[in-house]
């Protein structure tokens, strides 16, 4: 089996990775502010939707991942033909849920409802295609570690480009007409970038017929130890994210006063993210992957707590910026490459190999963080009295935005840091020992 991955695959899958990205960061950056000071929803209703929505994927993305695992082998391999079939409609739904709900005011919550909803549906398609291709790619460990920081430096760059673009291009933030400008690009870059890069992808590694796993054996596959110890590692990373990236343009509007800042402190998070990667494949290969992810939720949590030293100060808040991404950095690459690990278990310990099965929770992750994140900030805004027509906002939702920008993803790091410690079994040597009995099994 040729495990070598090649420059021209590598940038394919720069290109895969690029047009997945744009789909979660810019509704959770923008959808909340957009729908409470463009369309006029209320960000109670707004949290509502969001939550309803992951409620709806806590059942859906397990399901997706088994059908996607299950299905026929196409001459695109397993996973690219259902990675473009869900780029597109993905992309044509995305159209909806930000447009819909201005072309129809009447029934703007109930379009806004049948979209998100939608998303949910149409996404995992996409998502967990993506994140199946990386074990299947290549079993070879240094070619795994490659990979994943591949899709490091992919979110890295997409995060710096959009933050710093999406401001500008989006101008006055209670006007519409900017908000359509971005749109516009981003399903283009969802569904082009998404079309070319499957297309120069490889699948090396097929499970073989009795590898096929059954609706049965999901439970067994999903509460896998490392798998689900990950999960809830993941999760809580993810939802300390998202109340960030949601919150981060009510805190430059109204704490800094200035919300074209945001593309500053986007154009500065580059400069922490990018030697967190880096130290990322250093420190993983000299102290393991988990131990360089417990690293980075504490660099990424709660060093950024300096920012209540002075929350108005721009030297503060941007050394805040910059240690959070750098403590992102250090995670983002080892997220997809323990999944990756998570799958070769699952395959050593139940004969199952079930890519989907596994990718399907980062699919969750993702999503069901998103809505938590994205709610926990409106219901809080909704609960101190947050006026959208005003230019500045009262001292308590002046503090709630700064608890929800600091104090509250702090805490939830650490938990998640913890869980990881103790609970979490696959250290430096045990994945060795692993890589050497996935081997001896593809062997055979």
């Amino acid at each position: 089996m040729e495990n070598k991955i090649k420059l021209k695959e590598k940038a394919a899958f720069t290109l895969l990775n690029a047009g997945n990205i744009p789909v979660t960061m810019i509704v959770s950056s923008f959808l909340l502010i957009f729908y409470t000071n463009v369309v006029g929803l209320n960000p109670a209703a707004c949290a509502t939707l969001f939550l309803i929505a992951r409620i709806v994927d806590a059942v859906n993305d397990p399901f997706v991942g088994f059908v996607i695992d299950r299905i026929p082998d196409t001459k695109l391999g397993h996973f690219r033909f259902t990675l473009i079939i869900g780029a597109v409609l993905c992309g044509l739904n995305y159209l909806l849920l930000w447009f819909g709900p201005l072309m129809i005011p009447a029934g703007k919550l109930a379009i806004a409802y049948i979209s998100y909803l939608l998303l949910g549906v149409l996404f995992p398609v996409m998502d967990i295609s993506l994140n199946s291709l990386l074990p299947v790619m290549t079993e070879e460990p240094k070619e795994r570690n490659s990979l994943s920081t591949i899709k490091g430096m992919t979110f890295s760059l997409c995060g710096l480009i959009l933050g710093i673009a999406a401001p500008l291009i989006i101008g006055n933030e209670s006007e519409a007409a900017g908000y359509i400008r971005l749109i516009i690009i981003v399903v283009i870059l969802i569904i082009g970038c998404s079309i070319i890069g499957a297309l120069g992808v490889k699948e090396r590694v097929h499970a073989k017929p009795e590898q096929r796993y059954g609706i049965k054996d999901l439970v067994g596959i999903l509460t896998q130890r490392p798998v689900w110890t990950f999960f809830f590692a993941n999760l809580l990373f993810g939802v300390a994210n998202y109340i960030i990236m949601t919150v981060n343009t009510y805190y430059y509007v109204y704490i800094m006063g200035d919300f074209q800042l945001y593309s500053i402190a986007s154009l500065l998070s580059m400069a922490g993210m990018l030697p967190g990667i880096i130290l990322s494949g250093i420190l993983g290969n000299k102290i393991g992957k988990k131990s360089t992810y417990i690293l980075g939720l504490i660099c990424y949590g709660v060093l950024p707590m300096i920012r209540l030293i002075n929350v108005t100060s721009i030297p503060v808040v941007f050394a805040s910026v910059l240690v959070a991404n750098l403590g992102m950095g250090m995670i983002t690459p080892h997220m997809y490459g323990i999944q990756a690990d998570n799958t070769d278990y699952v395959e050593v310990k139940s004969g199952f190999r079930a890519e989907a099965a596994v990718a399907s929770l980062s699919s969750f992750v993702s999503k069901f963080s998103m809505g938590i994140g994205g709610a926990i900030p409106g219901y809080l805004l909704a609960m101190v009295g947050f006026d959208a027509a005003s230019k500045t906002q009262s001292s308590a939702v002046n503090m709630m935005i700064i608890c929800c920008a600091v104090v509250f993803p702090g805490i939830i790091s650490v938990i998640a840091a913890i869980i990881m410690k103790i609970l979490y079994p696959l250290d430096k040597e045990k994945l060795l020992e692993q890589t050497e009995e996935i081997k001896k099994l593809h062997a055979k």
